[in-house]
């Protein structure tokens, strides 16, 4: 077999120097080496540089018994195993706070700040993905979000619906524009996540529609859920049972509890039922978002990206604002 070597972050995520690990490529090699070692080695496999035998190797560089693979982490920056529970930028942090700001502003400047934060979070995933060697098409990414916020703010929930179809619409068009673009996979992946887009940017709309608070409560407990999840990544290995999954959970239902005390617009029934949505939508959103950015579902690392730490927030929009609507706010 040949021998896969690990080096600084790498070796501390697999908690071996080295391993001899079956496969005919470096591709298979790796693969089976994420498996074997788990989400954080699997998600910092992706910014190392890959050699064989001395020499620059990809996934399709053929291995044979004895042929020795290095895994080198990047000196500096990047994403490593170890800087998972944080990240290198305040980017989210600006998003998020965008977005509460600007439920205290005009609702016409809202819809702007809510179609911009979606689109700004499609071009990451676009730009993570094609990192990996993986094309997205990027403009239904990008018209989707504007497409469903402009129907919601015009003519609400018809107009969600109205703006999501014809993203939609948009997207399964785009191919005929776009060769590249028409492989069935890739086709399919961008109708799938132009319909996530322009849902989280319909439902932010919806939500600002509805009232201040609405936004407010949103923003709190996906925040909550974000900040358990953080937590239950960095601290999770010293408290039994409690991983980002579960952090998230705690995290909104805390936050759940306090939106439903405080807010007088949202009872506490609905805000409860909503803070469940929205950790469901923020466990689903991170497996989701690692498997687009680096094609592995993990769900105890953070994946690449300058906005992956919202991917939860954007899948929880849609059911935060379902809960609220069905359930009654007040």
């Amino acid at each position: 077999m040949p021998t896969l070597r690990l080096f600084a972050d790498l070796r501390e995520a697999a908690g071996v120097s080295s391993a001899d690990v079956d496969g005919a490529t470096v591709g298979e090699v790796l693969d089976a080496a994420r498996r074997r070692f788990g989400d954080r080695f699997a998600v910092g496999v992706e910014a190392a540089r890959v050699w064989v035998n001395g020499e620059p190797a990809d996934d399709d560089t053929p291995v044979r018994p004895g042929d020795e693979i290095a895994l080198i982490p990047p000196v500096s920056g990047g994403t490593t195993a170890t800087s998972l529970g944080t990240d290198p930028n305040l980017l989210p942090v600006a998003l998020v706070t965008a977005l509460l700001v600007a439920a205290w502003i005009p609702i016409q400047w809202f819809v702007v700040v809510a179609a911009g934060a979606v689109m700004a979070w499609s071009w990451d995933v676009h730009d993570a993905a094609a990192a990996r060697g993986r094309r997205l098409p990027l403009y239904p990414l990008l018209v989707g979000p504007v497409l469903a916020a402009a129907g919601s703010y015009a003519w609400g929930p018809t107009g969600y619906a109205g703006g999501v179809a014809a993203a939609i619409a948009f997207a399964v068009a785009w191919p005929v524009f776009s060769p590249p673009d028409r492989p069935v996979t890739t086709t399919a992946a961008g109708v799938a996540l132009t319909v996530l887009a322009a849902t989280a940017s319909g439902s932010l709309v919806l939500l600002g529609l509805t009232s201040t608070e609405a936004v407010v409560a949103f923003v709190v407990v996906t925040l909550a859920g974000l900040v358990g999840a953080a937590l239950g990544l960095v601290y999770g290995t010293r408290i039994q049972s409690v991983d980002p999954n579960v952090g998230a959970l705690l995290g909104t239902l805390l936050a759940g509890v306090a939106v439903g005390l405080a807010v007088a617009g949202i009872e506490l029934s609905a805000s409860m039922l909503a803070a469940v949505f929205a950790a469901a939508g923020i466990i689903a959103g991170r497996a989701l978002g690692a498997m687009v950015r680096i094609g592995v579902v993990v769900h105890t690392a953070r994946p690449p990206g300058r906005l992956a730490a919202v991917d939860g927030l954007v899948v929880a929009a849609p059911l935060f604002w379902l809960a609220l609507r069905v359930f009654g706010a007040g």
